[in-house]
């Protein structure tokens, strides 16, 4: 299956952040007031820094879209210098954001339905999708793990448009686990699934939809510093021997493409090592 082509060509701008909302101590969605519109889908990112940092931290973060518009919006979650001054910013800091980038996620089949599974922060491209994939009147089924029921932000929007399953690895939301004890029990020969989060957790769910020979599609997450093929550093070991980037042909792909083998994204053992939150 190929992966789809991006909408529109990218543009840098400078745009003042319009709002924060701070989720828990560690997940925050900034907003941004871009009069001007952005042409960016579901499962697009953008390469996005503080106009006013100077040159610490120097390179952008890129950062999935959870919404596009006059108001995109980004997920983050505070890990690193880059995101903890994220996390601290205020109305009005001016941030450059380098966008749309990368490819959409592959519309759903019309005899498939679309199942989402997200870990942590990968929940931002999903929920954008999952809006449009209701907004055409369909309901996806999602599947949303992280280690605690800290670890899972924007949960009552999604469960607000699809019929939505939670995990944790502490048991204090949901299911007890990880995403993949609840997968298995969930997929039929009419999905069509679509992941996104820990390198492990997408590598354990593609092993399980290739068993069933279920339909997946991964968005590749993996450092990068310029997000539109010209630093080559985002490259992701092909079934063929080879290498594809990130930025350029994902990062939403189909899962049999990526030999999981190859990278540090290979589960050990598929019951063990997937779910929980970036």
């Amino acid at each position: 299956m190929e992966h789809t082509a991006p909408m529109a060509a990218r543009r840098m701008i400078t745009a003042p952040l319009l709002h924060r909302e701070s989720i828990g101590a560690s997940y925050h969605v900034l907003t941004f007031d871009v009069p001007e519109g952005s042409d960016a889908q579901p499962g697009q990112f953008a390469m996005v820094r503080g106009a006013e940092w100077g040159d610490a931290p120097l390179l952008p973060r890129p950062m999935s879209y959870l919404t596009g518009g006059t108001t995109p919006s980004i997920l983050i979650k505070v890990i690193g210098e880059g995101t903890l001054r994220m996390g601290r910013a205020e109305p009005g800091e001016p941030f450059t954001l380098l966008g749309p980038l990368g490819n959409t996620w592959r519309p759903p089949s019309r005899n498939r339905r679309p199942v989402l599974v997200a870990g942590g922060v990968g929940i931002a491209p999903l929920l954008y999708f999952a809006k449009q994939i209701a907004a055409d009147g369909a309901t996806p089924l999602s599947i949303y793990g992280g280690r605690s029921s800290r670890d899972l932000p924007l949960e009552d929007e999604l469960s607000e448009i699809s019929e939505t399953h939670l995990t944790t690895e502490d048991g204090s939301r949901g299911t007890r686990g990880r995403v993949t004890d609840v997968l298995e029990s969930l997929l039929d020969a009419g999905s069509e699934v679509y992941t996104c989060g820990p390198d492990r957790m997408m590598a354990a769910v593609a092993a399980i939809c290739a068993k069933r020979d279920v339909p997946c599609q991964v968005s590749l997450e993996t450092p990068m510093a310029c997000g539109y093929g010209v630093c080559l550093g985002c490259p992701v070991p092909t079934t063929d021997g080879g290498y594809l980037y990130a930025c350029m042909n994902g990062p939403c792909i189909d899962a049999r493409l990526v030999d999981f083998s190859r990278s540090d994204h290979a589960p050990r053992k598929v019951a063990t090592t997937a779910g929980g939150a970036k």
